[in-house]
């Protein structure tokens, strides 16, 4: 019988998935939300854009092209001569995604899509991204696989970077699961040659080595009709299965490649620091019509229900 590691089984299911028209159709994101968040987005990257005469933003997985839009809609408003010189690409292999933002984004004459990272000088970021790339499942010397009929099946962990990550990271006694995403790594070090000068933004649901023991069983997930999916195996493919971000990994390994952590905190710290936001949270508390108070419902979820769980990873390479 054929086995499949967990790593390359979750890649084929994730590919199938965002190829396919249930795409983006299971789960919501900040975006998705309210505008108010890409506006304080862009207000936040327009500190690190005005370092570059001929800055560029680079978006990984850009979903609807709802965040893309936002963004670039505040520019246009606000920062007329940054829209004027800004070039907003986006990264993005599903061909069915590529067709709805580029209909989102129409009116928008200096947005490229790219299959490859282009060498920048600006902001490369990505919301809800890296928690969609395959890991790795281990725990105790053994490794996750996945026969031709959907079963789990555990065999001895071969793999020597993965197992060089354990060590790297001080996992290697952990007697629970672990994740390893070493295509997070892969892509840190693709980011990294990308950005000629700048910045590397991460915004996405995760933990950090002194929380992993609140995962004793791991954390990948299938989300389905806005549920989560028990025997995801068996669903590969029909629905979003996730990975949390190990922060820990993206701040150590990023070393490596020139990307210093100047910044950590949860999504709900970074929120509450950006004028934008706060100005928006103050006009919508006096807000009485049942849109200003839907909408103001909606920024309570960004700061409440996906304030402490989302993370907000900001890394600075110098030329």
């Amino acid at each position: 019988m054929a086995f499949k590691s967990f790593r390359n089984f979750m890649e084929d299911a994730v590919r199938r998935y965002y190829s396919s028209e249930r795409a983006l159709k299971d789960f919501f994101t900040a975006p998705q939300l309210d505008r108010a968040f890409g506006e304080a987005l862009a207000e936040f990257f327009s500190q690190h854009l005005s370092e570059f005469e001929k800055p560029s933003l680079v978006e990984l997985g850009a979903g609807t092209g709802i965040l893309a839009r936002d963004i670039l809609n505040y520019y246009r408003e606000n920062y007329p001569e940054l829209f004027k010189n800004i070039r907003y690409y986006i990264y993005e292999f599903s061909p069915s995604l590529i067709e709805k933002q580029r209909k989102v984004l129409s009116e928008f004459e200096n947005v490229e899509w790219v299959s490859e990272l282009p060498k920048v000088e600006g902001v490369i970021f990505s919301n809800e991204f890296f928690d969609a790339l395959p890991v790795h499942v281990v725990k105790e010397g053994k490794e996750l696989y996945v026969d031709e009929n959907g079963n789990e099946v555990w065999l001895s962990l071969e793999n020597e970077r993965v197992k060089e990550f354990l060590k790297r990271m001080g996992y290697e006694n952990l007697n629970q699961v672990v994740e390893v995403c070493l295509d997070c790594i892969d892509m840190l070090k693709r980011i990294s040659e990308s950005l000629v000068s700048g910045y590397h933004v991460v915004i996405d649901y995760g933990y950090t080595s002194e929380e992993i023991s609140r995962f004793p069983e791991g954390t990948v997930l299938a989300y389905k009709e806005h549920k989560v999916v028990k025997d995801f195996l068996k669903e590969a493919g029909n629905a979003d299965i996730t990975a949390h971000v190990n922060f820990s990994a993206l701040m150590e390994y990023g070393k490596d490649f020139g990307l210093e952590t100047i910044l950590f905190q949860s999504q709900r710290d970074f929120l509450m620091h950006i004028p934008t936001f706060l100005n928006e949270l103050e006009k919508l508390s006096w807000e009485e019509t049942p849109e200003g108070i839907e909408r103001m419902s909606r920024l309570k979820t960004m700061l409440v229900s996906m304030g402490d769980k989302f993370k907000v990873l900001l890394q600075r390479k110098s030329s």
